[in-house]
């Protein structure tokens, strides 16, 4: 039956009543209570809201009963159940957890305070009392541990273990996840000052190494996955070196150097991993504890190291704004205090310096003094002249003396480096001048500082020039003997500079006895070959870079044609190889399935045939098999079994019938003897009756003897047993009732404080009903609100487009009535147009006729409108001389037809009539525009057009006979 799944809240409200009773128990029951919220198969389903508090007293309870492994696995569960749609409430839970752990720990700081006050200052022994084991244990493995130390070790340090826990639980469950990034870097800052208050050096060892650094570098590795770390974002890769930084300088406090210097290669490594260039202020905390690490770890050999963090250090501080008076003289005092030997290069140094080469002390001296000699000291200043620009052996130490007494405090760490470097530059000194010296003149030399804390005495110094010898900064054997020092000089190279002038001057001599020219023609020559010399050796530059670069460009293209060739054999190669080692696996596979199959099957026929022959019912000899098969063994049986079946009922039948014949003789030798079995029968069945009568009789009888004598002997103690038990029965009647009396004043209190609940849970219903109401109210009304105010806007809206309607149809009407007037003046304009056509096309008909008449020579000119008969001419008919009435024909002329080909062709042949008259012109086409655009132009009249005697022309195209026109 499946467990009872109950709801992650009932759950929440039945903790909190178990946690209200205030016993181990009920503590114990809430716990388990909460743990099976956290297994059950819907709490990834469950609502934040819901799953936050419940979690929240989980973490509490998991404090408090020091249960670290269900915190980690209900914050894991947490996390994978909301990290896709709150991460917030995971920094909220994380936050409170480590908030619990914090607090439990600065309780059992307090306890531990109380109970060391309280206890007695001299605490009295007393000698008789024995000793316990665990006591005398502990005071034998903690001999100078106190009373104070126990307590703190009874109550602390179980809370400081489990804080520690908190917060490496906290960064497991944070760790390569984006959107907690933020989360993860305060919990490592929470982290870095929890172990350097407590002084917890081995878990901030821990802390920085499995936790921090794998972190790091699985984020690294990881990069390509979903919501991983990118540290190429600035912000992230901001965090990151504020993270690193802190850890710097908390393992500097806690004087962890070994740590210290590995949290600089880790800054070191963000810095040139991110793309963004880190702050100022930022890089000069950095170089700062690189002078704090070199100066502790490295000693005499990183002294370089330390000079060149503080050059550095100086540059970024300055440029940060955050630079302090005594940084230049720092500076300049660390270069100064570098040995004058030669000192083993360090890459790895380098780089974390972000220097382009090894720094020596020449170039660290000569870049302090050009940049921070006006800033620095007048006695530090005066040192540097002493020891750099003028160093006198018999007087540097009396001037040097009272300039080192003198040193602020934050330039002491410096003098035992300095003596070294006067001492050296004292000998190196001495050694250009003497071949041997004496110890005792060396010490008279040094004697200025006995009152100081240079002093130097005979041992001292002679060490310090065995140990100069070795690293090299002298040339020299000490005769321990003789308290002398004699320097080794080489013959190749003389150590008196006057020699080397002498030498220098003899050949200038030799080589040039007597200039032949001046001095301006010397040094003018001079110049002119150096500069020619100079020329050639730019040239010789510039071809041997040419030739540099070409070798360059052809190395790199052999180079590049050999890896291409070499990365296509290798391609090649491997997917053959690939090629053959799939054929080989799929051809070993196929034989190891048949070979499995084979066995599987024999195996099986053999486990078959071996059970066949341990039931016996298989009689062949197995090994004699060869093939053994499952079917044919099950045919060897089914035949085995057939042929023991039949045997079988033939030895049946013959033996039942031998126990037939058996039976039959048995009873017919039997039948006259059962009359006297019987007789004797009933002889025996009567003797053993009596005897079990008299034996019952017997035992009754003592049995009721032995009753009697108990009965007389417990009446004797009858009272007393009345008495005890009337004592024992009124005893526990008052127990029962004083139980009683005491149970119903506990369920009255329950009842009351119940009761008491319920009210307040009613009013408290009640008050949020009453809100709830008033907020439904209120919604109501707001609700009403916007209901009216968006009818008021509809309406207007639509009074709105009324009026938008009535403003259409009234530009419609108008419209319309801009249309038909402009319609009825077309019609009006094509009228005009109509008569127009009219008058042109009589014209036209009338020019026609003329020309036609004068053609033929039957009558002299008339005027235009002539008739040709005197009855016409002298009664004109009023039809003529309206402009829209067509021109009537001459009387007893035939009608013309066809057009003006016709009428020309006519003519040539001689056959046209010279009384013919055209005949009506049809109506223009009522498109054809382009004949009424004269008279269009003109408003509807005719305008003559200018021709010889003042006449008007005929239309266009109109010609006389003669082919002129008027």
């Amino acid at each position: 039956m499946p467990p009872i799944y109950v709801k992650p809240e009932n759950a929440l409200k039945r903790s909190e009543e178990l946690l209200a009773l205030g016993t181990p128990q009920s503590q114990q029951q809430a716990f388990e209570n909460l743990v099976e919220v956290f297994m059950s198969k819907k709490f990834k389903h469950t609502p934040v809201a819901i799953l936050e508090p419940i979690v929240f007293k989980f973490l509490d309870l998991c404090v408090e009963m020091n249960r670290k492994a269900h915190a980690r696995q209900a914050l894991l569960q947490f996390k994978n159940a909301v990290q896709t749609t709150s991460v917030a409430s995971i920094e909220k839970v994380l936050n409170h957890f480590i908030a619990q752990a914090e607090g439990r720990l600065s309780a059992a700081v307090e306890q531990a305070k109380a109970e060391v006050a309280a206890l007695p200052e001299n605490p009295v022994v007393d000698d008789e009392l024995p000793l316990q084991p665990a006591s005398l244990l502990l005071d034998t493995f903690t001999e100078s541990a106190g009373d104070r130390e126990r307590i703190e070790r009874r109550l602390i340090a179980p809370a400081q273990k489990f804080c520690w826990d908190a917060y490496d639980i906290s960064l497991d469950i944070a760790k390569s996840n984006d959107r907690l990034e933020i989360i993860y870097q305060s919990v490592a800052h929470r982290a870095f000052n929890f172990c350097k208050i407590h002084q917890r050096k081995s878990d901030f060892r821990r802390l920085c190494e499995q936790r921090l650094r794998k972190d790091l570098t699985n984020a690294a590795k990881y990069g390509h996955q979903q919501h991983a770390i990118n540290l190429s974002d600035p912000e992230t890769l901001g965090r990151f070196l504020d993270t690193r930084f802190l850890q710097l300088e908390t393992a500097v406090e806690l004087e962890l150097w070994q740590e210290a210097f590995r949290s600089v290669e880790d800054v070191h490594g963000l810095v040139a991993a991110g793309k963004k260039v880190a702050k100022p202020a930022m890089m000069a905390n950095y170089y700062e504890k690189l002078t704090q690490i070199f100066k502790a770890e490295g000693g005499k050999q990183t002294a370089v190291f330390h000079a060149a963090a503080w050059s550095r250090y100086h540059q970024y501080a300055e440029r940060a704004g955050i630079l302090n008076d005594k940084a230049p003289g720092s500076v300049l005092l660390s270069a100064l205090a570098v040995p004058l030997g030669e000192v083993e290069t360090k890459q790895r140094l380098i780089a974390l310096l972000n220097l382009p080469k090894m720094p020596t002390r020449e170039s660290l001296v000569k870049e302090a003094a050009a940049k921070h000699l006006k800033k620095v000291p007048a006695d530090i200043k005066q040192i540097y002249n002493i020891l750099e620009v003028d160093f006198q052996p018999t007087t540097a130490c009396k001037i040097l003396a009272p300039l080192i007494s003198g040193l602020a405090s934050e330039y002491q760490p410096y003098l035992p480096a300095l003596k070294e470097v006067v001492l050296s530059r004292l000998v190196q000194e001495l050694a250009q001048v003497y071949d041997t010296v004496t110890l005792s003149h060396i010490l008279n030399l040094v004697k200025p500082f006995d009152n100081t804390s240079w002093s130097t005495d005979m041992p001292s110094l002679e060490k310090f020039l065995m140990t100069a010898c070795r690293r090299g900064d002298i040339n020299a054997s000490v005769d321990h003997v003789a308290q002398t020092i004699t320097f080794v000089t080489s013959t190749a190279q003389p150590n008196r500079l006057s020699d080397l002038a002498i030498v220098l001057y003899n050949t200038i001599q030799y080589l040039n006895p007597a200039p032949v020219t001046s001095r301006a023609d010397a040094f003018a020559a001079a110049i002119a070959q150096a500069e020619e010399e100079r020329k050639q050796v730019a040239h010789r530059r510039q071809i041997v870079q040419k030739r540099r670069e070409l070798m360059e460009e052809a190395n790199l293209r052999k180079q590049r044609e050999e890896s291409t060739a070499l990365a296509e054999r290798l391609k090649a190669k491997a997917l053959e190889d690939e090629r053959r080692a799939k054929e080989a696996a799929k051809q070993a596979e196929v034989d190891r399935l048949k070979k499995q199959m084979e066995d599987a099957r024999r195996a099986e026929a053999e486990q078959l045939a071996k059970q066949l022959a341990d039931k016996g019912a298989l009689k062949v000899d197995i090994k004699n098999i060869e093939d053994l098969d499952s079917s044919k063994l099950v045919q060897l049986q089914v035949e085995q079994l057939a042929k023991e079946k039949k045997e079988h009922s033939e030895r049946l039948r013959i033996v039942g019938k031998r126990v037939d014949h058996l039976e039959r003789a048995m009873r017919k030798e039997e039948r006259p003897l059962l009359v006297e079995d019987y007789e004797n029968q009933k002889v025996q069945d009567k003797k053993e009756h009596e005897k079990l009568n008299k034996e019952s009789k017997e035992l009754a009888i003592q049995q009721q003897k032995s009753s009697i004598e108990l009965k007389s002997r417990l009446s004797r103690m009858l009272d007393d047993y009345l008495i005890v038990r009337d004592n024992v029965e009124n005893q526990r009647e008052k127990e029962f009732k004083l139980a009683r009396e005491q149970a119903r004043a506990k369920v009255d209190q329950e009842k009351k404080k119940l009761k008491e609940k319920l009210i307040e849970r009613k009013k408290a219903e009640k008050e949020q009903r009453d809100q709830e109401r008033r907020e439904a109210e209120e919604r109501e009304r707001q609700a009403a609100e916007e209901a009216e105010a968006r009818e008021a806007e509809e309406a207007a809206r639509a009074e709105e487009e009324a009026k938008a309607a009535a403003e259409i149809e009234a530009r419609k009407a108008e419209a319309a009535e801009r249309a038909a007037q402009a319609k009825a003046e077309r019609e009006a304009q094509r009228a005009k147009d109509m008569e127009l056509i009219a008058k042109q096309r009589e014209r036209e008909e009338e020019a026609e006729r003329r020309r036609a008449e004068r053609s033929s020579g039957a009558g002299s000119y008339r005027a235009p409108g002539a008739r040709s008969t005197p009855a016409a001419a002298a009664a004109p008919s009023p039809a003529a001389s309206s402009p829209a009435a067509a021109p009537a024909p001459l009387a007893g002329a035939a009608p013309k037809a066809g057009g003006w080909r016709e009428r020309a062709a006519a003519k040539e042949n001689g056959t046209a009539s010279p009384t013919a008259t055209p005949s009506s012109p049809a109506p223009p086409a009522e498109g054809d525009a382009s004949a009424n655009a004269p008279a269009a132009e003109s408003g509807g009249k005719w305008v003559p057009r200018r021709g010889r005697g003042g006449g008007a022309l005929p239309p266009s195209g109109g010609r006389t006979a003669s082919g002129r026109g008027w």
